[in-house]
């Protein structure tokens, strides 16, 4: 075959682009590969523990009012739907899943309203051991980021983007590369607000609470059902 000198550069450029396209395949295939495993990984080892409790430090971003607000308190989990993010700052704001309900009370901005959400319809990117945990492959288009430190520790940076609608846009999560625990995790809201969430003290299968993963309305609070 010949070509003339138009059609070599045009040929020339087509390999280029081809071997270009063809070396980057493979590179972010891996990556995508490796962030699932070290994702399945620490679903398998979430799979074993029945429930965990940790302390939290939570910054949000909220780019309308260009303010990032700072949190903290316990964060407890427990197979299969209940959940409990209880604030020490602000004092006494909850987050809450009984198995039935999913509650959210803020005293800190309006102490007369409790919002009640259907299990179903709990807002996406709080419960983030089964939203990342569970079936990763199946829900996001992963990246993996690299390794990083963290209060001292090696991690595994991974980047999750939600195939379907979560309630979310996309979310970066950091696991212990000893471990396979979720050490921090960093969502992008739909609203454009940033939430990141940092674990510490992290007990598996602690001793049994009754009233950890239960809430009681406050008298004279409003319940509203969503």
């Amino acid at each position: 075959m010949t070509y003339g000198f138009s059609g070599l550069k045009l040929a020339l450029i087509g390999c280029a682009l081809s071997a270009f396209s063809s070396g980057l395949g493979p590179s972010l295939a891996a990556q995508e590969g490796r962030g699932l495993a070290l994702l399945e990984e620490a679903g398998e080892r979430y799979r074993n523990v029945q429930s965990f409790c940790a302390d939290f430090q939570q910054a949000l971003y909220v780019p309308l009012l260009r303010e990032t607000t700072q949190s903290a308190g316990t964060l407890c989990q427990k197979k299969p739907n209940f959940f409990a993010m209880r604030f020490t700052d602000p004092m006494g704001d909850v987050l809450l899943a009984d198995g039935e309900s999913f509650w959210v009370y803020y005293p800190s901005s309006d102490p007369r309203q409790v919002l009640q959400f259907s299990m179903e319809t709990q807002p996406g990117g709080v419960d983030f051991q089964r939203d990342f945990l569970e079936s990763p492959g199946e829900k996001y288009e992963l990246s993996y980021e690299g390794e990083e430190l963290l209060e001292g520790g090696s991690t595994h940076l991974i980047r999750l983007v939600p195939i379907q609608p979560a309630g979310f846009k996309e979310a970066s999560v950091w696991l212990d590369s000893q471990r396979s625990l979720i050490l921090q995790a960093r969502i992008g809201m739909e609203d454009g607000s940033v939430r990141t969430v940092t674990l510490s003290k992290i007990q598996l299968d602690p001793p049994e609470d009754q009233g950890r993963f239960q809430f009681v309305a406050p008298d004279g609070a409003r319940v509203i059902r969503r």
